[in-house]
């Protein structure tokens, strides 16, 4: 299973696994928020 990483921009990252989408998001300052099973919304938490 993949994981997508939407951003506000449009732009989509895919990921391999859910803690690697999930490390992403804290290193680019925000958070992964479940869209459904295997979409997750990128939320800055700046």
């Amino acid at each position: 299973m993949t994981y997508n990483l939407n951003f506000p921009n449009g732009n989509v990252q895919t990921y391999n696994s859910l803690w690697d989408m999930e490390k992403a998001a804290r290193l680019m300052g925000g958070e992964a928020k479940m869209i459904n099973s295997d979409t997750y919304a990128f939320v800055s938490k700046k």
